[in-house]
């Protein structure tokens, strides 16, 4: 019989893996539309390299997370950090694709 940690940690190994993809197509091949937050006075190259930026790295930790269940088994601690930092990163990766920036700034195609 096939453990069940394993069966999981290769689901999250999958969903990371599509979240990398995606992130990968807005952070280096400029898809920021593919950015479900995108609004279009937002500067393609801000949005794309941020927001891109925050979805790799989001696909990153949950492919470790992955890699982790498939080593250690389930916990439910790291599953709650798993999910409490998916949370925070996907609102700050929206606040990106909107064009808010680390100092508070809004930035737009037409500050240049």
């Amino acid at each position: 019989m096939i453990d069940y940690n394993l069966i999981s940690g290769l689901v999250w190994l999958a969903c990371g893996a599509a979240i990398l993809y995606l992130g990968y197509l807005i952070a280096v091949r400029g898809r920021v539309d593919l950015h479900s937050a995108y609004e279009e006075s937002v500067d393609p190259a801000y949005a794309s390299r941020w927001a891109g930026g925050t979805a790799v790295l989001m696909g990153v930790i949950v492919v470790l997370y992955g890699l982790r269940e498939l080593a250690y088994g389930f916990h439910p601690y790291a599953l709650g950090g798993l999910v409490g930092s998916l949370l925070v990163l996907s609102h700050v990766s929206k606040l990106f694709a909107r064009g808010y920036g680390p100092r508070g700034k809004r930035r737009t195609e037409s500050d240049g």
